[in-house]
């Protein structure tokens, strides 16, 4: 199996996630926009922002293999013709995967903190962030440097367990 394959099964993978978070997510916003009595103008968002979501959804689950290929870019990947994966492009895949993961959530937290600023609080100004809101803008913030550091550094992340793995005791076998 190329590295291309094996991230194209995760990113199907992840468009199942994404569809069930998706669906679950507008359920839970659309009553409390309408419950509240919300504007006409919250409402065309948050379906602009679902159907966009099921958009990404659709691609990643109709065009994996095309994705995979431009997100996980191996030398020579095109002519292997093995069915095995190196340990170290397995990892790489792995943190790849894994953070473009964490950069979903951090994108859709902070398109949340984005509209809680400059609608929300513009609003109404006795609104201010409590405690837990401050905790969770931090977690966004710390979820996107994380994604960051594992999407565009997993090459340099797997040579560093490599390299830890080697200094470990050595054994008989």
């Amino acid at each position: 199996m190329k590295p291309e394959h094996v991230v194209a099964v995760a990113l199907r993978l992840f468009a199942i996630v994404l569809i069930v978070y998706t669906l679950n997510s507008f359920v839970g916003s659309a009553w409390f926009y309408f419950a509240s009595g919300a504007s006409v103008g919250v409402a065309v968002l948050l379906v602009v922002v679902t159907v966009l979501l099921l958009v990404a959804a659709f691609f990643l689950w109709r065009f994996p293999l095309w994705i995979a290929s431009r997100l996980v870019k191996f030398d020579d990947s095109v002519n292997i013709t093995s069915t095995s994966i190196a340990i170290n492009d397995l990892q790489i895949v792995a943190f790849t995967v894994l953070g473009i993961y964490f950069l979903f959530k951090a994108v859709i937290s902070g398109v949340y903190w984005f509209f809680w600023f400059t609608v929300v609080r513009r609003k109404t100004y006795e609104i201010d962030p409590d405690a837990q809101q401050w905790v969770s803008m931090l977690t966004t913030v710390a979820e996107f440097v994380l994604a960051c550091f594992l999407v565009f550094g997993a090459e340099g992340l797997g040579g560093l367990i490599s390299k830890v793995r080697r200094l470990g005791p050595k054994s008989s076998l």
